[in-house]
């Protein structure tokens, strides 16, 4: 079923149209939501919580072409996964992580960034999931997500400034894990 006949079927209550749904979508939304909660007991039933959310609400959908129901959904499992550290008190404006982790590394460090060419997904997200969880929500609003600072502020009840803040930390951070990394391997 392509995206449109699940998003007809859903709207019907078709049991079918319904498992489709998760079937197509459940996989990129787990590893969306483990990017922000970082822990995959949590991210099951964030997972879950996402989908009794697309089924309660599939009458809100508007169909805007192929791609409209996967933006939709990964919008919900988001939203669902900043609701979650909200509630599990690990994110809120006063816990935002200030700390001092030191000056970003040079942008123009070549061999750097050839290691970092190198290495594979997996391992990049693993350590953005190593991230305190204001800087990884952050990071991943921004750079995965594609939000603004002003779009971040709003959600996460925050300034823009703190926005961007976090945002250059996050990467300050993940630069020096990955040079960490980069050097213990020996990576070149």
């Amino acid at each position: 079923m392509n995206e449109r006949e699940i998003s007809r079927g859903c709207k019907q209550g078709n049991a079918i149209a319904q498992r489709a749904l998760f079937d197509k979508y459940s996989p990129e939304l787990m590893a969306v939501i483990f990017r922000y909660v970082g822990d995959d007991d949590d991210a099951q039933d964030v997972l879950q919580d996402t989908f009794i959310s697309a089924y309660s609400n599939i009458e809100r959908f508007k169909w805007e072409g192929e791609g409209s129901l996967r933006a939709w959904l990964n919008r919900i499992a988001v939203n669902k996964s900043l609701n979650f550290l909200r509630m599990a008190k690990r994110l809120s404006a006063s816990q935002m992580p200030v700390e001092a982790i030191g000056d970003p590394p040079d942008d123009n460090d070549e061999d750097t960034t050839t290691a970092v060419n190198g290495l594979d997904a997996a391992t990049i997200l693993e350590m953005v999931s190593q991230l305190p969880d204001g800087y990884r929500t952050v990071f991943n609003l921004y750079c995965l997500d594609g939000y603004s600072h002003q779009q971040i502020a709003k959600q996460l009840g925050i300034s823009e400034k703190t926005s961007s803040s976090q945002l250059a930390r996050a990467k300050a951070l993940l630069a020096r894990k990955i040079k960490t990394f980069i050097n213990e391997h020996n990576i070149e």
